[in-house]
Order: C-alpha cells, then structure tokens, then sequence
C-alpha cells in the first residue's frame, strides 16, 4: 500500500481533538493590527508595549520585574545559568523526565555546561523526601508545573510548600518551569502570586494554554532579570522588531486567561467519558489541569496509522505523534484541551476515541496474520 503524506491529512482535517487550529496568517495578523491601534513599535524588545507586558506579567506573579523572551528554551536557560553562576555550582536538580531532559536535547549541559541531579522518581512527582536525598551540593532545583510526561501531573501544595522551605534552608535558589502555570491555577485554586511566591525564579509561557504566537518570560528580583537582559543580548534572544509576538502575547492575557478554568472543567468531562469506554484507561483522572493521558491496548508502531485511518474518516485530527507508553503492548496519546477542543462534544470524542481504538485493533489482527503467513511461507520453504 502506499504510504500516506501525513501532513496533507492533518490538512484537510476540519476539526482536531487537542491544542488549537493553526493560526491564518493573514487573519492573525489582522487581529493583531486592529488590537494594536496606534502603538509605537518596539526596537529590539524595548518600548511601551514591551513595557506593559512585562510589567502586567510581574504583577500576575507577584515578582519585582519580568523580561519577555521569544523561546521557552532561551528563557529558562538564562535562568538556569545565571542561578548556577551565582552559586558557584553547575549541578541542577530536575526531574528526570523534565522538560529539559525530554524536549530540549539537554541543552543545559550541551550549551552551558550544566550537569543534572535526578530530583524525584522516574515515574513518580518530585517529593520534599526526594530533595532530602539530594546530598550534594546544588545550584539550583527545578520544579516542572504540570509535569507534562506523566500527564500533566501537578504537586499537592503541601509538597511545593515543603520542597520550598527545604531549598531556602539549603540556601539553593528555587526555580519553577511554568510553561502552564496559567492552566495550573484551577487546580490549586490560589492566585497565581500566591503560587509563584514559593519560587525564587518563575519561567512562563504565552504560547501554551493562552494561545499567542510564541514566546514567554521570565520574572524573579529585579536584579535577576537586569542579568537576563545581559544574557538576552549574548544569547541572541532579540530582533529589531518584536511587537506581533509582544502583541499576541498582551492579547493572549486578554481573550484567553479567563478561560483556564473552562479548559479544565472540559478535561474532566473528556476524561470521565472515555473512562467508560472498554479497554481504554485514561491518567490522571480527574485531570489535574487541562490535558490528561489516553492509553489502551495496541501496537505502538500502528498508533500513527490508526489515527491516520480516523482522520480520513472522520476528518478530526487526533495527535501529531503518539506518547511513548513504558507498558509493552500499549498504545497512549495526550489530549491538550484548547480552543480546538471546546468545538467538539464529549460524545463526539469519545466515539471518535473509539473509533481509533477499532483501527488500531484492527491494525494489530491485520500486522498479525501477516506475520502469521509469512512465517508459514518460511517453514514451506524450509520444507
């Protein structure tokens, strides 16, 4: 059979289960002009409207001061690297299935020089008792909110109460990956301050649950981001003109943060719905934010097959990739709920779920009586 262009698939579909549709590039541009107005444009990340998204995210934080950044990976690194520097010590705790680790090909030690102390289980949140395991020294600790690699798990506050005091104790500056702390907040139900105040350093995103065209910020003591600004420039982390992403990200703060609690709720009555379905387990359920896990039995090596066979049929995308699931023989993807999830039903989800879980069983009868023959094709032949 030939083989299918995935991305002409992904095209054509109309609808999609996760994350939002891409964005038109005339029509976002044409939001961000009439939401603009009159603005004075920026030069190399400087100017009002840098000014007032900088200052609108250090006050949603509670922090002194806050430096918009174009990538998520640029903006922690600076962080990361100015907290070891001041300490004197390149050993950082993280998680091990951290977004450092898992998305960022260990740019912190490639780039950098940093080198890592596992902090928690491998499948399991960091806990204060796994901080105290840490006896070496430290430059700084990460924390990971959601933990997006166990499905967007979140710590129970008492734990990030306790892991905060014990890095203050130690003197080792405590840094929180919050790429989607703005989906975080239902969960916790505490102001995002109130949140961010058990860390020294806050890293987040406008380009995830909010929706903008990209980039993020870093907020923390005003000190802390004068020297971002100077690792900004070393790391190449401006360009002339910044205003569409400083734009889009203001915008973002406006249309969409109210909507996390939607989004949330949304996660719940999707997880809850395809729980009912046979052979399927969704985790965590409830969903602590706003995307969870979808696992069921199934060849891996068919799961992007399947769900190839589904958008055809159905023309509602399920996944760019599926998950790596630990379990053999399982098959797991992520639901992200965002704006292109809110235009399906829950109904229309889980038979949709199901109609995948059909395919990739179906698949896997199909891969094994093709195994089946050609192995009796070989004992022939041997014969």
């Amino acid at each position: 059979m030939a083989s299918r262009n995935k991305e002409i698939i992904k095209q054509r579909c109309d609808r999609r289960l996760s994350l939002d549709h891409p964005p038109s590039p005339q029509a976002a541009l044409a939001e961000l002009a009439a939401y603009a107005g009159n603005a004075a444009t920026d030069k190399y990340g400087a100017g009002d409207i840098a000014d007032r998204l900088e200052s609108r995210t250090a006050a949603l934080l509670g922090k002194p001061a806050a430096l918009f950044l174009p990538s998520g990976k640029l903006a922690q690194m600076i962080a990361l690297r100015i907290l070891t520097g001041r300490a004197g010590c390149r050993r950082v705790a993280m998680h091990p299935r951290s977004h450092f680790e898992e998305y960022e090909a260990r740019a912190y030690q490639e780039l950098h020089g940093l080198t890592a102390a596992a902090f928690g289980p491998y499948d399991g949140l960091p806990r204060p008792a796994d901080f105290d395991a840490i006896t070496e020294p430290l430059g700084a600790v990460t924390v990971e909110m959601p933990l997006r690699r166990l499905g967007c798990l979140l710590s129970p506050w008492e734990d990030l109460v306790a892991i905060a005091a014990r890095a203050r104790s130690r003197g080792v500056a405590l840094h929180l990956d919050g790429s989607r702390i703005w989906e975080s907040g239902p969960y916790y139900r505490r102001p995002y301050a109130e949140i961010a105040s058990l860390f020294d350093t806050v890293y987040v995103s406008f380009d995830k649950g909010l929706g903008a065209l990209g980039g993020g910020a870093v907020a923390g003591p005003a000190e802390f981001i004068a020297e971002a600004r100077i690792w900004q420039k070393r790391t190449g982390g401006r360009t002339l003109r910044m205003f569409p992403y400083l734009l889009s990200a203001s915008k973002a703060l406006d249309e969409r943060l109210d909507r996390m609690e939607e989004f949330h709720r949304k996660a719940k009555s999707i997880a809850a719905a395809l729980a009912a379905l046979p052979g399927i387990r969704v985790t965590p359920n409830p969903p602590h934010a706003n995307a969870t896990l979808v696992m069921l039995e199934g060849d891996p090596g068919q799961a992007m097959e399947a769900a190839l066979d589904v958008a055809e049929t159905t023309g509602i995308w399920l996944f760019d990739e599926p998950v790596v699931c630990p379990i053999q023989g399982m098959s797991m993807f992520e639901i992200t709920v965002r704006g292109a999830t809110m235009e399906l039903n829950d109904v229309e989800i889980r038979d949709v779920v199901a109609r995948f879980a059909d395919a990739l069983a179906t698949r896997g009868a199909d891969s094994g009586a093709r195994r089946i023959k050609f192995a009796r094709g070989r004992r022939e032949q041997l014969v």
